[in-house]
């Protein structure tokens, strides 16, 4: 529980209240109006501004030792350690406010701590790391015991984790989240496709649709799925320097490429965020329900970390982890309505993709797919059964979807019905 005005302790967590400033909170708690160890505690909770902090803003207060600097261990931290808590490190990629932190992993790491009886706790590590493509190797090398690692980025060396970044193999943050782990549980764990790290589950991201200007209507024909010109926006920036940095990037970007407005393929609230469409835009969006693609993350520890750890906890982890785990990305999808629902309020103008456009986005990738399946083939695993087991439980899980597409779609493809 947060602190409040009157009560703050060194090594708690304390929760803004109005009128209060760093300087006047650390006055409260060590004595001086110097403030820099809290504010470069709390850095990424506050922002690059010191001064513009807000009600309701929780952040740590660190302690400090005797030459004023803060110390290496909360009290809370050493607590544990005495009574012999295994604390380990979780690297966050991206900064704590993001929703993926804040309503995805921070609550399950909390629940591990409650599932164990506080054996298994979670710390950032010293230095938090906030380049996605790292995250694998902080693990594997050993420099962390644990992160979610963003899955296009190990495409090379996790290839059978890529299907929702093909279009139409994603849809919903849960629906997909659930698939992908059903499709791990059934199929892709009897092989060692994974076994250089302990994976707990998965979590995803909603699917992106179609952002360009209303001008030039999206067609089927023109390779559409070949014309995203800013990929994983969530993920380059957003989700670790803020809004306000990638809008003033964004806004330098090109409109028009090879004589045609530009192509963007995000999420909702992406969208907004960057500022690819804003109030009074010319800018249109065609959503398509299983999207464009769909990004999603392996939550892992190191194995050395797994070992750690006794047999009958193990077993309270997994039983909150799975696909328990991937049914907490429905915080994201959440997040993201919210934004689509505003922007609606705001004039933005939306179509559904229609078959002719759903088809050619299909088609698009069914050499990808043909290359899936025997990538499968070669773990001793039917690729066929796997793909349309994947596909089976996309389409069980449409009641996760915000947006209802034709449920008679991928009975047609061949894939459900044991072709290539």
């Amino acid at each position: 529980m947060a602190a409040s005005a009157n009560d703050i302790q060194c090594g708690a967590a304390y929760e803004v209240v109005r009128g209060d400033t760093l300087s006047g909170i650390s006055k409260r708690s060590y004595g001086s109006f110097v403030y820099q160890p809290i504010y470069n505690a709390n850095v990424d909770v506050i922002g690059t501004n010191p001064d513009m902090i807000y009600p309701k803003q929780s952040f740590m207060i660190p302690c400090l030792s005797a030459d004023g600097s803060a110390a290496a261990t909360s009290d809370a931290e050493e607590e544990l350690s005495s009574e012999g808590a295994l604390i380990l490190t979780f690297n966050r990629a991206s900064a704590p406010p993001f929703i993926i932190n804040s309503g995805i992993i921070d609550g399950y790491l909390s629940d591990i701590t409650e599932a164990t009886e506080g054996r298994v706790t979670f710390v950032d590590p010293e230095v938090v790391n906030r380049d996605h493509a790292a995250q694998f190797d902080l693990v594997t090398s050993g420099q962390v015991d644990g992160a979610y690692v963003l899955n296009p980025t190990i495409a090379a060396s996790h290839p059978l984790l890529q299907l929702p970044m093909m279009p139409m193999f994603g849809g919903s943050a849960e629906q997909t989240a659930v698939s992908l782990w059903r499709l791990h549980e059934g199929y892709l764990a009897e092989t060692d496709y994974f076994d250089d790290a302990q994976l707990l589950g998965f979590v995803s991201a909603p699917a992106a649709h179609i952002w360009r200007d209303k001008s030039m209507p999206i067609k089927a024909g023109e390779r559409i799925a070949y014309k995203n010109v800013y990929h994983d926006v969530y993920f380059h920036g957003l989700d670790t320097r803020g809004p306000a940095v990638m809008r003033a990037e964004f806004a330098e970007r090109p409109a028009v490429i090879d004589n045609e407005p530009a192509t963007y393929f995000m999420a909702h609230g992406a969208a907004l965020a960057v500022g690819a469409w804003k109030e009074g835009s010319n800018i249109s969006v065609m959503e398509v329900d299983n999207g464009l693609y769909t990004p999603t993350f392996s939550v892992i520890l190191s194995n050395e970390a797994w070992a750690q750890i006794s047999p009958a906890d193990q077993a309270a982890i997994m039983k909150i982890s799975g696909e328990a785990l991937a049914h907490r990305s429905s915080a994201w999808d959440g997040f993201d309505n919210a934004f689509r629902s505003k922007m609606l309020d705001m004039g933005l103008e939306f179509e559904k993709a229609d078959r002719a456009l759903l088809d050619d986005l299909w088609l698009s990738h069914v050499g990808d797919l043909n290359d899936w399946v025997a990538m499968v083939e070669q773990y001793g695993v039917s690729g066929t059964a796997a793909l349309n087991t994947y596909l089976s439980d996309l389409r069980s899980l449409e009641d996760r979807l915000i947006y209802k597409g034709d449920e008679t779609f991928v009975d047609q493809h061949p894939f459900l019905t044991g072709g290539s």
